[in-house]
């Protein structure tokens, strides 16, 4: 997977990379009918406790992110999501509930898209872009997000470019850390040419640091994303803090940049990245 294109950054620097965070609290258990229906919701450990220890190290680090959360935490995590807002980061759309976006009927696409930009506005935060779970979206969503004031979408792809009036602001599956730990990856692993298990911590450091330093090296842009709910062991976000370290090692020759501020970019350069993302159509979840 070549991530070996040069584009024109602001302040003439090299690269650009992205520091994202995907998923809060139960959304996608509850779309998946795997969080007892006895269980209250609203205290997930990934936010309590998974959440303030990652927001802490952006700080440590002055690194500005982008969170993309489902709508449905809108009404159940409005402190926390205001706070993560407060504390400099973006807010962008994750879908309802977690939906693969792609397999979604027109009725159903429309409802969730309305009730998530509701929950979203009526606690003061306004997307800007959508990160679709299954990486992919339909051929109605780019129209739609544009109705909802909406100028990026973040798929997976290879690189940036701008698509019927939105700019694709792209991640790599080999980029995230669901790709190295879960279970659930192991078809994805495979079809990338890893083995099927899950791979270590330190597995996903090299991997991540290469990647890094590719993109600077070479020209491009670069989304890493991290999961709070992936952040289980020390070692995890010992990790974490690594490639956060790596990453401000760059900053005299890479813009760190939040994704709407990328979106931005590339809506102001059109003729620099053009209008194919290379899209990445490889499975992982069906729902």
């Amino acid at each position: 997977m070549s991530i070996a294109q040069q584009y024109p950054w602001p302040n003439g620097k090299r690269a650009c990379i992205s520091l994202t965070m995907d998923n809060m609290g139960e959304a996608a258990d509850l779309h998946r009918g795997l969080w007892p229906k006895d269980k209250p919701v609203g205290s997930h450990f990934s936010v309590t406790e998974k959440l303030p220890l990652m927001l802490d190290l952006l700080d440590k680090y002055h690194i500005p992110a982008t969170y993309f959360v489902e709508g449905w935490n809108c009404p159940v995590y409005t402190e926390t999501i205001q706070h993560v807002q407060k504390r400099g980061h973006e807010i962008g759309f994750h879908a309802y509930q977690h939906e693969v976006w792609k397999n979604l009927d027109a009725e159903t696409e429309v409802g969730n898209l309305n009730k998530s930009v509701e929950g979203a506005e009526a606690i003061g935060v306004h997307y800007k872009g959508f990160r679709p779970p299954g990486g992919l979206v339909t051929d109605r969503t780019l129209d739609l997000m544009k109705q909802k004031g909406m100028n990026y979408l973040s798929p997976a792809a290879e690189r940036p470019a701008l698509v019927d009036g939105v700019a694709m602001v792209p991640f790599q599956w080999e980029s995230i850390d669901a790709y190295f730990y879960m279970a659930s990856t192991a078809a994805l692993r495979k079809g990338k040419g890893d083995p099927e298990e899950p791979l270590s911590p330190q597995i996903l450091k090299d991997r991540l640091f290469k990647r890094i330093d590719g993109v600077v090296a070479e020209g491009g842009y670069l989304a890493l994303l991290f999961h709070p709910f992936l952040q289980t062991e020390d070692e995890k976000l010992k990790v974490m803090e690594e490639v956060l370290e790596h990453i401000v090692s760059k900053k005299e020759e890479a813009w760190i940049a939040q994704c709407k501020d990328v979106a931005d970019w590339v809506h102001k350069n059109p003729e620099a990245f053009g209008n194919n993302p290379g899209w990445d159509k490889a499975e992982w979840k069906k729902n």
